[in-house]
């Protein structure tokens, strides 16, 4: 009697997408690295966030439109420069549109629209600015360039690495917790619960304590924290 050939198990849904199980990543607001080698990936990271915080206190101390639109597309320029694609920087600038222009009403109705432009400049800048750090930084570069800068806490007694680990898990928290928020909007607009806040709310809340709890968990098998 012939045996019969042996069938193929079918592959879960977890591992026809790719064999990983528990915490899924998320999109990000500003977006993953571009893994090409440009001048601006081997800029030190130290020297980056100098950048970012001279961009930042230049566009609070001025208070200038011409000079907060001027860094922007300086900034711009630079990304373009770096060969960093355009379609990289779209949404976040979508983003910041939807705010920008909160505000210029805001300021149109209640102040001046040049207070407005400022304000626009500003958040403009600012958000540049941290796509041009975000696209050409990793997570790791970004967490030791954080632990190196906190380290003479530990004179004090505080480890380093401990804080920029909880750097770390906030940083992928904002997203994860973003896209739960988004998918359990979705649902509730398949359910034609658009308008109710619970149907939007309560569901991102347990997924999320779900999270947290899946990080401790994870954190406390490997004996990383006390």
């Amino acid at each position: 009697m012939s045996e019969a050939p042996p069938t193929r198990s079918r592959p879960t849904p977890s591992r026809r997408a790719g064999g990983r199980t528990g915490i899924r990543t998320r999109p990000q607001l500003f977006g993953r690295v571009v893994r090409t080698s440009t001048w601006l990936h081997r800029v030190p990271t130290g020297w980056k966030l100098a950048a970012i915080a001279v961009i930042g206190l230049t566009a609070l101390v001025f208070r200038n439109g011409v000079v907060n639109w001027s860094i922007f597309v300086v900034l711009v320029v630079l990304g373009l420069s770096a060969r960093l694609p355009l379609r990289r920087f779209l949404i976040p600038w979508a983003y910041a549109a939807v705010l920008v222009a909160i505000v210029i009403g805001l300021q149109y109705l209640f102040g001046t629209l040049e207070a407005g432009l400022v304000v626009a400049g500003t958040v403009f800048a600012c958000v540049q600015a941290a796509l041009l750090l975000t696209l050409t930084t990793t997570i790791g570069e970004l967490l030791d360039a954080f632990a190196v800068i906190v380290s003479p806490l530990r004179r004090l007694g505080v480890d380093p690495e401990v804080i920029a680990l909880t750097a770390s898990l906030m940083v992928r928290a904002i997203s994860h917790l973003s896209g739960l928020l988004a998918e359990a909007d979705r649902a509730a607009r398949a359910r034609g619960l658009e308008t109710s806040l619970k149907a939007r709310v309560v569901p991102a809340i347990l997924r999320s304590v779900k999270y947290a709890q899946d990080t401790g968990r994870a954190l406390d098998a490997r004996g990383i924290v006390d």
